[in-house]
């Protein structure tokens, strides 16, 4: 079976360290407040599977796992002690978090035989995190797997979806091949949809266009996923985010499906009662991921002289909402 480290306890790092666990993985989770280690040790990590009925359905699928849990200051390497087999490092953190300080440290940490397998949205963290740990040892995982916080050391499961994983070197070196399908046929048995792609760029530029798009409205608008739907206004506001970034890829020689705009219906149908993680940020008064999100596409935007004006008046909206929106 496989051996996981999951750094952070969120919505995403919950789903994964509670379905691995449940198939019999060797799963730890990293948190940095020894509150949290207790809270986790104590009753452990909930998921509830909200994605199959009603809610006397969902309240029943609750799963509970009691991985090993660890404070980030430990000074224990991420990974085991080499030679002691794969080990896959899930990084679960925001985009926010991946700092040139965290990726140093992670560096620093990471045992040699380990690999870093990267969740985040936006782009520009594989940047970051490539100059402190080896790409080579590096990958990326792209999902449209649905979750979100329902409360402390619990996580709804909002929507089933796919799993892509690839690597960042892009050496196609052998090691690296064996290492991504043994990840997949993991994440299978612990019940994932789960696939190796060898294009994870394309994949990345996708998730990153879906995310522009439903992400700030769903936090400007105060709604779940689904109903941007159904909004008046939202749809024509959807499809103009979509068309602009569309044209910044086809500008940028990336390619894209060519559906893309039903993929992106189909994650709001999918994820209809998630309140995705920027409309919980702003609620919460907290600063969000539009910088790695819509920022992201803004800044390739600028450096190839393309205007993207309805992407940034969202940009701005957001950060108006986070300012006024914090204590």
């Amino acid at each position: 079976m496989g051996r996981f480290t999951v750094i952070g306890a969120g919505a995403l790092g919950t789903l994964f360290a509670v379905r691995l666990s449940e198939a019999g993985h060797e799963v730890e989770i990293v948190v940095r407040r020894a509150e949290r280690q207790a809270e986790i040790q104590a009753d452990g990590l909930r998921l509830i599977d909200a994605v199959s009925g009603s809610e006397e359905q969902s309240a029943r699928a609750v799963i509970t796992a009691f991985p090993r849990v660890r404070l980030w200051g430990e000074q224990e390497a991420f990974g085991g002690k080499d030679g002691s087999g794969p080990h896959f490092i899930l990084l679960a953190l925001k985009q926010s978090a991946i700092t040139r300080e965290l990726g140093f440290e992670l560096g620093q940490r990471m045992a040699s035989s380990a690999w870093m397998v990267c969740l985040q949205n936006g782009i520009g963290h594989l940047e970051t995190l490539a100059a402190h740990v080896p790409a080579e040892r590096m990958l990326s995982a792209v999902t449209t797997e649905g979750a979100m916080i329902s409360a402390a050391g619990e996580a709804l499961h909002t929507g089933r979806g796919m799993t892509w994983i690839g690597e960042v070197g892009g050496e196609g070196a052998e090691v690296s091949e064996i290492a991504q399908k043994n990840l997949v046929y993991w994440l299978q048995l612990a019940g994932f949809s789960a696939s190796v792609s060898k294009n994870i760029s394309s994949r990345i530029w996708q998730k990153l266009l879906i995310n522009a798009v439903i992400n700030p409205l769903t936090a400007l608008l105060r709604v779940p996923n689904g109903e941007l739907l159904s909004l008046p206004g939202a749809g024509e506001l959807m499809r103009a985010l979509y068309e602009e970034g569309v044209a910044l890829a086809s500008a940028l020689d990336i390619r894209l499906e060519p559906d893309l705009w039903e993929q992106l219906l189909e994650v709001c149908r999918r994820t209809a009662n998630n309140r995705s993680s920027m409309l919980q940020d702003i609620a919460a008064g907290r600063l969000t991921e539009i910088d790695a999100i819509t920022g992201g596409l803004l800044r390739e935007a600028d450096r190839g002289g393309i205007a993207l004006p309805t992407h940034l008046t969202i940009y701005r909206l957001i950060k108006a909402a986070e300012a006024g929106h914090r204590p």
